[in-house]
Formats: C-alpha cells, sequence, structure tokens
C-alpha cells in the first residue's frame, strides 16, 4: 500500500453505529455533522442554563422567605424574653409583697398575748404593740370574761363625747395581781398588770398549754410562767391565761388597790381532774408554744 492510500485511511477514520435496523457510517471529518453537534451542546447548554436560573430563582426566594421567618422568629423571641423579663419582676414583686404580709399580723404568723411583760420573746417574735391588762369588774354578774390588752395609744372613734345617762353599758377596766401575790412575784396585790402583745412571723399557729413548762415536741417555747384567772367565788367569769414566770409592773400602780380585773393563781382540784397526774391543791404553771 502506498503512503497516499496510508494517508487518506488516517484521516478518513469511519464511525459505524446502529439505529434500529439501520446502519450509518459518519465520518468524522464531515463539516456538517460536527456544525450539527455543535448547535446540539450549544442548545442543551442553553436548556441546562435556563433551569440553573430557574433553580436560582427559586432558591433566591426560598433564601427570601427564610430570612423573613428568621425575623419574625427573632422578634417573637424578644417579645418571649421581654415576657418573660416582665414575669420574672412580678414574680420578685410577689415574693417581695408575700414576704412583708408574713410579718404583718393579718399575714402567716402566730399572734399571742404576753400577760404581765410589756416586751416580747426576743429573737423568736416581734411586738405587735404592748399595753394594760384590763377586763370587766371581778363582781359584775354580766361581765365579759376575757381577758384583753389595752394598747397605750388609743384612738377614739366619732362617739367618744356621745352623751348618755343611763347604765346600760358595758365597762372595762384596767387589771391587778391579787391572790397570792408570791407567785407573781408582787409585794403586795394592788400592782396593776402590764401585757404585750406579739407575733412570731416564722410560726403560724399558737397555744397556751395549762398544767406545763414546756412545749411538746414540734412546737417552739413563747414563754412559760404561771396559770392565772378570776376567783372561783366572784360574780364575773374569767378565763385561764398564763402570766409570764417574770412578770413586770405597771408605774405606781402598787400604790393604789383599785381592784377591776383580776388576776389569781389557778390551783387543781381532784376529783374529775385525775390524780395523779395531777396533785389536788397544787398550783399550776403553764407555757405558751408555737408552730
Amino acid at each position: 500500500m502506498s503512503f497516499s492510500c496510508l494517508k487518506i485511511a488516517f484521516f478518513l477514520t469511519v464511525i459505524s453505529y446502529s439505529n434500529g435496523s439501520d446502519e450509518k457510517r459518519i465520518l468524522l471529518s464531515d463539516p456538517q455533522y460536527i456544525q450539527q453537534e455543535m448547535t446540539r451542546f450549544q442548545s442543551e447548554l442553553q436548556e441546562m442554563r435556563v433551569k440553573y436560573n430557574d433553580l436560582q430563582a427559586k432558591y433566591d426566594a426560598q433564601n427570601t422567605e427564610l430570612l423573613s421567618l428568621q425575623a419574625k422568629y427573632d422578634a417573637q423571641n424578644t417579645d418571649l424574653l421581654s415576657i418573660q423579663a416582665k414575669n420574672d419582676a412580678q414574680n420578685t414583686d410577689l415574693l417581695s409583697l408575700q414576704t412583708t404580709v408574713t410579718g404583718l399580723p393579718g399575714g402567716r404568723g402566730a399572734v399571742f398575748t404576753r400577760w404581765g411583760r410589756n416586751d416580747c420573746p426576743a429573737n423568736t417574735t416581734t411586738m405587735v404593740y404592748s399595753g394594760y391588762a384590763g377586763g370587766s369588774y371581778f363582781t359584775h354578774p354580766g361581765a365579759a370574761a376575757e381577758y384583753v390588752c389595752m394598747p397605750t395609744d388609743p384612738i377614739w372613734g366619732p362617739y367618744k363625747d356621745y352623751v348618755y345617762g343611763n347604765e346600760n353599758v358595758g365597762y372595762i377596766y384596767g387589771a391587778e395581781y391579787e391572790e397570792p401575790a408570791h407567785i407573781f412575784s408582787m409585794p403586795n396585790s394592788a400592782e396593776d398588770v402590764p401585757c404585750s402583745v406579739c407575733l412570731g412571723s416564722s410560726h403560724s399557729a399558737s397555744l397556751m398549754i395549762p398544767g406545763r413548762t414546756q412545749c411538746y415536741p414540734g412546737w417552739t417555747e413563747a414563754y412559760h410562767g404561771e396559770l392565772a384567772s378570776g376567783y372561783h367565788g366572784h360574780a364575773a367569769a374569767s378565763q385561764y391565761v398564763c402570766v409570764d414566770q417574770d412578770p413586770q409592773t405597771l408605774p405606781a400602780g402598787g400604790t393604789h388597790d383599785e381592784n377591776g380585773k383580776l388576776f389569781y393563781g389557778v390551783k387543781a382540784k381532784c376529783g374529775s381532774l385525775p390524780c395523779p397526774p395531777y396533785e389536788d391543791g397544787k398550783f399550776l404553771s403553764c407555757v405558751v408554744c408555737m408552730k
């Protein structure tokens, strides 16, 4: 074979391909074929660009929507943090108010009267007010039974000076230590009785227990002392109260024996009251407890 024939064979490479039952032979050096392929490639590239631009537009739209949602979320989160801050502030105010109410007589706290003293037990209580023990006169058959603690700073109402000519009223008197003066540590039976109203702010209940000088387990002692009441033969009713073990007096009270509401020592009387554990004719003590 001559050189010319080899050259022709080199440049005139023939590709055969089958399409169904037809077989075509294409020459790679055919300009028409190359032009057709270039046109096809350009068309496919253009379609790909269109699809890419479409996807890019969708991506941009979704990204814009995502940024909008993120902005809404951030705004809502800011609102939530603001609400949480307000809630925390209100909760702090509520706790502060609760603490304040707890320390008030009308709030949570054990309120009791300390008879025979013008102060309150230290460390466990605070004073509401101090004053003068009082009540009804010991011979009045219609007397009120209870002892009361009259404050030292009364505030009069609108009928203070109302003129009323008859005796259809009640009366309240001061109180004195009576007999036996020794159990109240008094020199005589004419001393006037002080009192104080106390608040145990860390407790919610108070209880006077007669016949004991110690509280039961789980209770905290406010004070202890001697059990007192009115005299059993007087016309006026009375009640049992606990006079502090270290009682005080009101100034100048020992120079005027004016009676009024009276404090007497209380003895146990056997019978319906079991003896033992009690003993007949023995003076009873008492304790005021908080919980």
